[in-house]
């Protein structure tokens, strides 16, 4: 069950960093979307701790070896994916706002 909810977290970290990204409207609802963004994205990050811990905590030591690797490879593509995509919406946000006071 936590693995879904990861991904679900995961998936929804992305969405929102997207949505943020492609929002043309003034700040507040792009900031909600990059806030959101990041919560989802530490969410999911902190679930993955959870799910190591349940391994350890019921001592299944082989599940734990062999979902580590997997699980630091898909941390760090969600967390630069995150911060890729919410610096990109800060970029063009900030462009935005200097473009319309020309």
């Amino acid at each position: 069950m936590h693995l879904i909810t990861m991904l679900a977290l995961g998936l929804a970290a992305w969405g929102l960093g997207l949505a943020g990204l492609f929002l043309r409207r003034r700040n507040s609802p792009a900031q909600w979307c990059s806030m959101g963004s990041l919560a989802c994205c530490a969410a999911s990050l902190c679930m993955v701790v959870f799910g190591l811990a349940h391994y350890a905590d019921i001592g299944d030591i082989s599940a734990f070896l062999d979902t580590a690797d997997a699980f630091r490879l898909c941390s760090g593509v969600l967390l630069l994916g995150t911060l890729a995509l919410n610096a990109a919406a800060l970029i063009v946000r900030t462009q935005r706002k200097d473009g319309a006071a020309d």
